[in-house]
């Protein structure tokens, strides 16, 4: 039988004896759904224009600008990858499982009815939970697909990974996209995807943290401007305090607001975007799967050139891409206007990175105690995922806190680390008395309603 076929059960690195949970895959899922928090916690609590140039927000200069740097080089993109090619992974150990298992077609019965609750848990975190970069919505759809590629090897997946990758790349560079010709709404609002979504959040823009004195600070930092650039920042000035006040309003006002949000993320953008996106990464993961990348069957040396290669240039890459543009003295080491065509290369190089660091770290029983918050927390992924909402709404949109635009870029960080910590404690005491997320036992109820299942 070829290596690249086998049942990844048979050279698993489990978590207790006889457990069919790979290690690597539970460990990196929740380093992912902890990891997407440090992106879109940005979107929750700062308007669109103020991401991108820290220095103009707040007063910590240098703290912004650490946070901002760290999560566009490291975490932009790379989580939201890191979960498309677990899921791709996942979706070939669950169709494993169930094929060795009897019931005909109960196997791609469970896998179809997960995906569809999948797609139906997306539309209510967009729509009623008010995220509209969802993931969930995407990964059931395209999830559908995968099933027809299911028996196939991993040098033919990988391939296929790496044509969609390379159109993907080209599309970024080239900044085709059909959502340019029928998105006037949508750019009216100047929200981008960003982790639950397709691509870097697009600015350059900013405003201050408190929110009173928005126009205050833009103007001042406008004011030995050219006419041209003083005419910018009160536009910025405009876009951040309208985007203020649609985030600050009550709860039916937000739905009418994000659900426009919402359904172009999930219409022209997911043709356009996520179906490429995370396609690609799907597919890798897939491919990664049937080559034994995850149960182990590679060698240490394999696993370090991994870890080592893809870290050390994903870290360059973005460095390149955003640092040198950032950090004084380092202008002459951008890629410049290149840097469209190497947003995926770096985000796919971090994804290896890591996984090459969680498979040598899995192996050493020392070494696997570091990997144990981010595997309690790969077992509940989709409460956390969508209880990261729950907070964030809570805390930064007008049917909570307010916090909306008064944070600055550490502060945001800081908090989201914050959460983060929250999340691994609870993973850690619910499983020990309940043994299964309250989403993931949901989920699992509802695709077990109206089917017996065998429990032997």
């Amino acid at each position: 039988m070829d290596q690249s076929i086998r049942p990844a059960s048979a050279d698993r690195v489990a978590n207790a004896p006889g457990s069919d949970r790979l290690v690597v895959l539970d460990a990196l899922r929740g380093f992912a759904a902890l990891g997407i928090l440090w992106r879109n916690i940005f979107v929750f609590g700062l308007p669109t224009v103020a991401f991108s140039l820290p220095e103009e927000w707040g007063e910590n200069v240098v703290s912004n600008v650490s946070a901002w740097l760290y999560v566009v080089i490291f975490v932009d993109g790379t989580m939201r990858g890191m979960f498309s090619l677990i899921f791709g992974a996942t979706a070939l150990l669950l169709l494993d499982r169930h094929a060795r298992r009897p019931g005909g077609l109960l196997a791609a019965d469970l896998y179809f009815r997960r995906l569809m609750w999948l797609v139906v848990f997306g539309l209510v975190h967009g729509y009623v939970l008010l995220w509209p970069h969802d993931v969930l919505y995407v990964y059931g759809i395209l999830g559908m697909f995968l099933f027809a590629f299911r028996n196939m090897s991993g040098r033919r997946l990988l391939l296929i990974g790496i044509a969609i990758f390379a159109v993907s790349s080209l599309k970024d560079g080239t900044g085709w996209s059909l959502d340019q010709i029928s998105s006037d709404a949508f750019d009216a609002s100047q929200t981008e995807s960003l982790e639950g979504g397709s691509a870097p959040q697009v600015g350059g823009d900013t405003v201050p943290a408190d929110p009173a004195p928005a126009g205050e600070a833009l103007a001042e930092a406008g004011a030995s401007e050219t006419e041209d650039e003083v005419a910018m920042f009160e536009e910025l000035e405009r876009l951040a305090l309208a985007e203020m006040d649609e985030r600050l309003a009550g709860y039916t006002d937000l739905v009418r607001t994000l659900a426009l949000e919402t359904f172009q993320e999930q219409t022209t953008l997911f043709f356009t975007d996520h179906v490429l996106d995370v396609g690609a990464m799907m597919f890798f993961g897939m491919a990664l799967f049937r080559l034994g990348a995850f149960s182990g069957r590679w060698t240490n040396g394999q696993y370090a050139a991994m870890a080592a290669i893809g870290l050390a240039g994903g870290l360059v890459l973005g460095f390149l891409i955003h640092g040198a543009t950032a950090v004084p003295g380092y202008s002459e080491w951008s890629v410049g206007s290149a840097d469209a065509y190497l947003y995926n290369l770096r985000r796919l190089l971090l994804c290896l990175g890591l996984i090459g660091l969680a498979s040598l770290l899995a192996r050493g029983r020392i070494a696997r105690v570091l990997l144990t918050p981010f595997t309690m927390v790969g077992r509940i992924p989709l409460t956390t995922y969508v209880g990261q909402t729950v907070i964030c709404v809570a805390l930064f949109y007008g049917v909570g806190l307010g916090l909306f635009g008064t944070l600055e870029h550490h502060q945001l960080l800081a908090i989201a680390f914050a959460i983060n910590l929250g999340q691994i404690v609870f993973a850690f005491v619910w499983l020990r008395f309940v043994g299964q997320g309250p989403l993931e036992a949901l989920l699992r109820r509802l695709v077990g309603i109206g089917i017996e299942v065998d429990k032997r």
